[in-house]
C-alpha cells in the first residue's frame, strides 16, 4: 500500500471521497474572492484606483503569510493562538537591534526567525510533552508573549535600516515587489505541499492522530515542525510590518490571531482537523485584506467592520458544514464527530 493510500486510510474516509469533499471545500474560497473582487470593481468608489489595489496587495502580506501558518497548524487539528504576539515580538526585535553595529538586516532576521523558532518550539513541547490542548498551551504563550512585549516596548519606539524600508517598498513598475514574491512562493509551497509526503502526513495526523502513529507517522515530530514553521513565518510578517511602520509597537500584531483562524477557516479548513488547502488561505487572506479595504472606503465604523468579520467566520463554519453533510451524508458526519470526540476524550484521559 502506497503512502497516499494508507493517509486515506488513515484519515478514515475512502480516498475518491476526499478528494471530492476537499475540491468542494477548496474551491469556495477562490469563487468568493472573484465574487468579492467583481462586485468591488463595479460598486466600491475609488476601489478600482490603481493607488489603492497597490495598498491592497501591501496590505495583505502579513495576513498572507500568518494565514498560511495557521492553516498548517489547524490541519493537525491544532490552533496557535500565539501567533499575532510573535508578529509583534518580530517587529519589536528588528526594530531594536538592526540598527545597532555590526547586527544590520541580515542580523535582525536571524534575531527574530531565532524567536520564532523558539516561541514554535515551546508551543510544540507543551502540546506533545505536556499534553497540553493546543488552544490552553497557544493562549497561555499568547500571555507570555503580551507581557514580554509590553515589556520590551511600552511605547511604540525603535527604528529600522533605511535600506530595509526602500526594499520593502520597491516596485516593479507600478507593482510592489513584495507581495508578488510572497504570492510566488506561497504558490510553489502550496502545489508541492498536497503531493509531498510531508503534507499527506499532516493530513493522517490530522484527520485521525492514532491512526496515524499506528501507520508509522511520527506525530510529535510533525507537530514540531508544523509550529515551529508557523512562528516562524509570522516572524517574517513582523519583519514586513516593522519595515512598513519603521517602528515597533506592543499592539501592532494582535488582530492577525482573529484574522489568520478566519482566513484559515474561510480557506477551506476545518477546526477538527485533516482538511484544508494552502490555495485556500492564500485566496481567503486576499478577501479579507478587500474586504477591509473595500470597508474603509464606504466608511463603515470599526465595531460594524469586528460585527461583519465574525459574521463571515461563522457563516463560513455553517456552509462548510453543510457541505460536510451533503458531501459525505449526515449518518457519516455524526459517526466522524463521534469519533473525533472520543480520541480527544482518550487523550485527555
Amino acid at each position: 500500500m502506497d503512502l497516499e493510500e494508507s493517509s486515506a486510510e488513515i484519515a478514515g474516509v475512502d480516498h475518491e471521497h476526499r478528494s471530492r469533499w476537499t475540491l468542494s471545500r477548496s474551491n469556495a474560497p477562490i469563487l468568493l474572492m472573484d465574487f468579492i473582487l467583481t462586485l468591488a470593481l463595479i460598486f466600491v468608489p475609488n476601489f478600482s484606483n490603481l493607488g489603492n489595489l497597490r495598498n491592497v496587495m501591501v496590505q495583505s502580506v502579513p495576513l498572507l503569510l500568518t494565514a498560511v501558518g495557521q492553516t498548517l497548524v489547524i490541519i493537525t487539528a491544532g490552533i496557535d493562538l500565539s501567533i499575532g504576539e510573535m508578529v509583534t515580538l518580530s517587529t519589536i526585535l528588528a526594530t531594536s537591534v538592526m540598527t545597532l553595529e555590526h547586527v544590520g538586516i541580515a542580523g535582525a532576521l536571524v534575531t527574530c526567525l531565532l524567536a520564532g523558532a523558539l516561541v514554535g518550539s515551546a508551543n510544540a513541547f507543551m502540546v506533545n510533552r505536556l499534553n497540553l490542548p493546543p488552544f490552553l498551551a497557544t493562549l497561555a504563550t499568547m500571555f507570555f508573549l503580551q507581557g514580554v512585549n509590553l515589556y520590551l516596548r511600552p511605547v511604540p519606539g525603535g527604528s529600522v535600516s533605511p535600506v530595509f524600508r526602500e526594499l520593502a517598498k520597491f516596485q516593479l513598475g507600478q507593482v510592489p515587489l513584495t507581495p508578488l514574491i510572497v504570492v510566488l512562493v506561497i504558490g510553489i509551497f502550496a502545489y508541492h505541499f498536497s503531493r509531498s509526503r510531508f503534507g499527506l502526513q499532516l493530513y493522517s495526523v490530522g484527520g485521525d492522530e492514532n491512526r496515524a502513529r499506528l501507520s508509522g507517522v511520527a506525530n510529535r515530530r510533525l507537530k514540531l515542525i508544523v509550529y515551529v514553521t508557523a512562528s516562524m513565518i509570522a516572524s517574517l510578517a513582523g519583519m514586513f510590518l516593522a519595515a512598513r511602520t519603521g517602528s515597533g509597537d506592543a499592539r501592532v500584531g494582535g488582530t492577525y490571531v482573529f484574522d489568520s483562524i478566519t482566513a484559515t477557516v474561510l480557506g477551506g479548513s476545518s477546526l477538527a482537523g485533516g482538511a484544508g488547502t494552502i490555495w485556500g488561505a492564500l485566496a481567503s487572506g486576499f478577501v479579507l485584506a478587500m474586504l477591509s479595504n473595500i470597508l474603509n472606503l464606504l466608511g463603515v465604523i470599526t465595531y460594524w467592520q469586528w460585527i461583519i468579520r465574525g459574521a463571515i467566520l461563522v457563516s463560513a463554519v455553517a456552509i462548510y458544514s453543510l457541505i460536510d453533510m451533503k458531501a459525505a451524508g449526515p449518518v457519516e458526519l455524526f459517526r466522524k464527530w463521534i469519533r473525533i470526540l472520543r480520541d480527544r476524550a482518550r487523550r485527555q484521559v
